[in-house]
């Protein structure tokens, strides 16, 4: 298996947008952390950070914009990246199981 890492970078868009971008496969996968819907882009990330699972080994690597001034986005959203690579590290060999032996997921 191939290790792909991939990036996410904690920014502010502008004074009131704080955002975590994934990205992935070219794209940025973009989640507005002061945004009512960001749980949603967080589980849709999720699937699609899911599915890249089944074919390589990735790991998640959090850069903040430089000028980030925002302590406390900072502390939540390194732990939050350090808890995601924990997760997906044990779902890959669940998945991948599973995968091998014709079980849909």
């Amino acid at each position: 298996m191939n290790q792909e890492i991939i990036e996410v970078l904690l920014t502010s868009e502008d004074a009131d947008t704080d955002a975590l971008i994934f990205k992935i496969d070219g794209n940025q996968l973009v989640v507005n952390l002061n945004s009512p819907d960001c749980q949603s882009a967080f589980k849709n990330i999720f699937a699609e950070l899911l599915r890249k699972l089944v074919k390589d080994d990735i790991v998640l690597e959090l850069n903040i914009d430089e000028g980030f001034n925002r302590v406390l986005y900072k502390e939540v959203c390194e732990e939050y990246i350090k808890d995601l690579n924990r997760e997906l590290n044990e779902c890959k060999d669940e998945l991948r199981k599973q995968l091998s032996q014709g079980i849909g997921i």
